[in-house]
Formats: structure tokens, sequence, C-alpha cells
């Protein structure tokens, strides 16, 4: 995670620097170029205020000899200005340097007659530049042109305002620099310091710690990837949970009926016991109950997988709960149970595997003769809910605690000493309804109280054959 932080910070402040340097680069070039079209209108506007009294003194004296003495700041005054006088006998060139500014006369074929600084004098100006400065009339013909610049040294005022200016432009750029970097780093560091736990969550989660979690204390999109972390570290510990006791749960019921199943076989092989009919009917029976338990755990299995294969028709679901009824009838009548049956004149028909549905109602009706003590009551009702059909059975048998309400549909879950393996249930029969039930589009319930009994229900949706497709079969994949 440190190069992670190395890398934001680096390319931060690439950026940044990047950013203010062209930023500061083309202001100053900005400025440096309106401050000069400033200046240079400021100085044409100069030396067109100055223009007159050079054409007066080129009228006077018929040409250019001796203009000179015009350098004198006192001749040639800024407008605006009064007479300027040369301190401690300064001359008229120094005065124009001190000041920052260069003049230079030309005649009017563009020879140059007059240079603040002496270096141009008896050169020809460009046609370009001479058009540039101001022209000196004297009637009604131009005699000669008149250019003022800046000196360029250290005292010319535009050098040195541009200086400061830049001066300023460099130091906003450095102090932006430096407050920009040092809020990146503060940005970064909270940044980094959430990725950073998951980095370290992670690599314990990959270490088999599934308890490691993330403080979720950040807002944002931080926050939600911290809480979808914990959730998914919580999901896996659920599941790795589950996973061993699924494993010990299986252990436990393959170990009673391959317990009896051994003893069994050493006592006859050691001839403690006969080899008769009998002790061969007791052994199928467990070979019985482990090939019923095997093939409930392929089925849950399955489900769980969302690859439970269903066979789906039209169904009659009053016919189908008929003859699930009909065919628990002779073991609630050995115990002393009364069945009871209220059905609706008709109940729309269903799409859904009949196989599937019948082994759900035998699951439940199972259950209500396992748990319901002689002389009790089973009801088995149906009725149109409109969009779905509800089913529901009822006993009067010794109830479910509220604790175990919410686990009755887990494998392998018993609720209480009274429903113990002695009973004959594998614990799968529920979890196996449950998911046949959700498969289907439906739902599955359950309403109980200690010895009050216990209402089992489910809802069926109901749903239209598609068309162009035969109603009377089709077979299809749920996804559970």
């Amino acid at each position: 995670m440190r190069g992670l932080w190395v890398k934001l910070s680096l390319a931060f402040a690439g950026v940044v620097i990047l950013s203010l340097l062209l930023t500061s680069l083309l202001i100053g070039l900005a400025t440096a170029g309106e401050f000069g079209v400033y200046v240079a209108q400021g100085n044409r506007r100069w030396a067109e205020a100055l223009a007159p009294a050079l054409a007066n003194y080129y009228l006077r004296n018929g040409g250019w000899e001796g203009v000179e003495s015009l350098l004198d700041p006192s001749s040639l005054m800024m407008p605006g200005m009064g007479p300027m006088h040369h301190p401690m006998g300064m001359s008229g060139v120094a005065m124009w340097r001190m000041m920052g500014h260069r003049l230079i006369l030309a005649d009017e074929t563009g020879w140059v007659r007059l240079d603040s600084e002496g270096t141009w004098v008896g050169t020809l100006l460009p046609e370009a530049v001479r058009n540039a400065g101001a022209p000196i009339w004297a009637g009604d013909r131009i005699v000669g042109w008149l250019l003022i610049g800046d000196a360029g040294s250290l005292s010319d005022p535009s050098a040195q305002f541009l200086g400061r200016v830049g001066w300023a432009i460099g130091w906003s750029a450095f102090v932006g620099m430096v407050l920009a970097l040092g809020a990146g780093t503060l940005v970064f560091s909270r940044l980094v310091r959430p990725l950073r736990a998951l980095q370290q969550a992670s690599r314990r989660i990959a270490a088999g710690d599934l308890n490691a979690r993330i403080p979720a204390q950040e807002a944002g999109e931080l926050g939600e990837v911290a809480q979808a972390f914990n959730r998914m570290a919580e999901a896996l510990a659920r599941a790795e949970q589950q996973r061993r006791q699924m494993l010990a749960d299986i252990a436990h019921e393959l170990r009673t009926p391959l317990g009896i199943l051994q003893g069994h076989l050493e006592a006859l092989l050691d001839g403690v016991l006969p080899l008769e009919l009998e002790q061969i009917a007791q052994i199928h029976d467990e070979v019985r109950h482990l090939a019923r338990l095997v093939e409930d755990l392929r089925l849950l299995t399955l489900a769980e997988a969302g690859q439970l294969r269903l066979d789906r028709e039209m169904v009659d679901l009053k016919r189908l709960i008929e003859e699930a009824v009909d065919g628990i009838a002779l073991q609630a009548a050995e115990k002393g149970l009364r069945l009871e049956v209220q059905l609706p004149g008709e109940l729309p028909p269903i799409l859904a595997d009949p196989t599937r549905l019948r082994q759900v109602l035998m699951n439940l009706l199972t259950n209500a003769v396992r748990y319901t003590p002689s002389g009790g009551q089973i009801v088995v009702r149906a009725q149109d809910m409109g969009d779905a059909v509800h089913v529901s059975v009822r006993d009067t048998g010794i109830g479910i605690a509220p604790e175990d309400l919410p686990h009755i549909f887990d494998r392998f879950y018993r609720a209480g000493k009274s429903r113990a393996r002695s009973d004959g249930g594998s614990g799968l029969g529920l979890a196996i309804a449950r998911h046949l039930i959700e498969a289907h589009g439906g739902r599955i319930g359950v309403e109980s109280a200690p010895g009050e009994g216990t209402c089992f229900f489910f809802t069926l949706p109901r749903q239209e054959p598609d068309r162009g497709v035969s109603p009377i079969r089709r077979s299809v994949r749920d996804a559970g």
C-alpha cells in the first residue's frame, strides 16, 4: 500500500507542478504582452505630444542641426508635467536614462539624427520601425519621425514592473504548490488508510482468519466498500460455519446407522446372532435409512446450488392434496389421529412439478403425524388467493418453541429433545420442502407455540403456460 501512496503522491505532485508552471507561464506571457501594448500606446501618445515642439524647432532652424539640445527634459516634458531641472548638473541623456526611456528622432528619409542612447545615430531605421513612431509635420509635409520607448535597462520602469509581476507570480505558484501538495498528502493519507485496512483484512481472510473486519468509518464510496467487505467476510464466516456444521451433522447421521450395521454384521459373523430373516430385515431397514439420507442430501445439495430439475406441468392441486392425505391416512389412523381436509369446490391449476409438490406435502403431513399425540387432529386447508394458492397443514401437536422457529427450516435442525432422531426423521425434510417451494417461486412458513400445535403453510403463484408449448408436460431448470 506504500507503493500506491507514493504513486498517487508523485502523480498528484506532477500534475500540480505542471499545471502551476504552465499557468504561471501563460499569465506571465499574457501580462507582458498586454503591458507592452499599454506602454507602447503610452509612449506613442507621449511622442505625439512632443512632436509639435520638434516641428517648431525644425521650422525655426530650417533643419535638424543641433537638435541634441532638445534632450534636456526641461525642453521636452512629459504631458501634464512641469519643467524638470537638472539635479546636480545631470545631463539630458542621463536624465532620459534615469527615467528609463529612450528618445529617437529620424528625419523624413529615416536616418537617425538623435538618439538618447547614442547608438543609432547615422543609421537608417526600417520603414516598419519608423512608422511605429509619431510623425512630425511641418506645414503639410512630414519632416521627421519621433519614437519614444523603454531603455531596456534595470532601471526601466516597465522592466521593474514586469519583474515585480513575475516575482509575485512565482511566489504565488510556489505557495500554491506547497498548499496543493499539503492538501494532497492529507487526502491521500485518508484515502490510503482504509485501503491499507482493506489490504490487511484481505490478507487475514486469505490466511484463514474469517473474523477480520474493517472499521466502516469512512463516508462515500470507501465506506460502502468497507461495508461490502464486512458483509462478504460475514457471509464467508457463515458459509464456513455451515460447512463445518453440515459435515458434523452428516457424520453424526451416518454414524448411527453404520454403527448398527457394523454391530449386526459382527454379531452375525461371530455367531452371537443367528442368521435369520429378522436380523437381515433389521440390516435392510438401516440400509434403506442410509439410502434415504443420501438421496435427501443429494436433493438438498442440488436445490441449494440452483441446479434442481423441475418437470413442470399443469397440476390439479386439489387432487394432489387429496392423494397426499390418502397416503398418510393409514399412519394417522394407527396413531388415533383425526384427518380433516377443507378444500374449496375448485382450485385453479398451477404450473408445477407434481412429484416435488407431493414430496413437500408428505413431509409436512408426516411431521404433523409424528409430533401430534394420540387423539389429536390434523387439518389440511387450501384456498385461492387470486394470484396465488395458499395451502396449510395444521396440527394439535406439541408445538415449537419460539427460539426454534427461525431455524426450523435449517438442515439437520431438530427442535428440542422431543424431535430426536429416534422419531425417524433425518432433519432434512423441512429444508428440502423450503427449497422445493422456493424453486417454484413460492414461499413457505410456520406458525407455532409450545402446547398449541403447529401450522405449516406455503403459497404457490398462479402461472399461465407459455403459448405455443404444450401445457401437459415441460422440463425446465429452475435456479431456485
